[in-house]
């Protein structure tokens, strides 16, 4: 660890822009190391891994979901949004009343605006599998709100 923290620190530094995440970054690579089952056969090539998986940890976390819908705290005020109450809209009642698979993967797409690939990782199943749960979900959702106000909140 004392020979390589320096190191991944810096790569995680020049990455991110940010001494928190390459923190976070160092953490994992250091971790990952210690726990490796891999032994080296000299320290070029303990070297040649370790900077090999800093990189991929820094490619991880540039096209994570957290770095993509961050934002400086100087900016939340702005776009602060408020939650609506439940009874204050009869959709998001209705799909607070869905099975829990269904909900979740609702929720995620038309409320937090996720992929369907993203919803997968997060729900550990296949995006496939995800789609089918949307269909599913919107078409409960079709006949829990009924007549033209479904129609006209469901036509996507």
């Amino acid at each position: 660890m004392a020979r390589w923290a320096d190191t991944v620190l810096r790569i995680g530094y020049t990455w991110t822009g940010s001494m928190q995440d390459a923190q976070d970054i160092s953490q994992t690579v250091l971790l990952k190391l210690l726990t490796s089952p891999r032994r080296f056969d000299g320290e070029e090539q303990e070297r040649a891994w370790v900077l090999r998986v800093a990189v991929n940890c820094c490619k991880d976390l540039k096209k994570s979901a957290w770095v993509r819908r961050r934002m400086p705290l100087e900016s939340v005020a702005e776009a602060a949004v408020e939650m609506p109450e439940v009874e204050d809209s009869p959709v998001l009642r209705a799909v607070q009343a869905l099975p829990e698979k269904y909900r979740q993967a609702v929720y995620l797409r038309y409320y937090e605006e996720y992929e369907v690939e993203e919803i997968a990782d997060l729900m550990g199943c296949r995006a496939p599998q995800v789609s089918t749960y949307l269909y599913r979900g919107k078409q409960k959702l079709k006949i829990m709100l009924g007549g033209t106000y479904g129609q006209q909140c469901l036509s996507e």
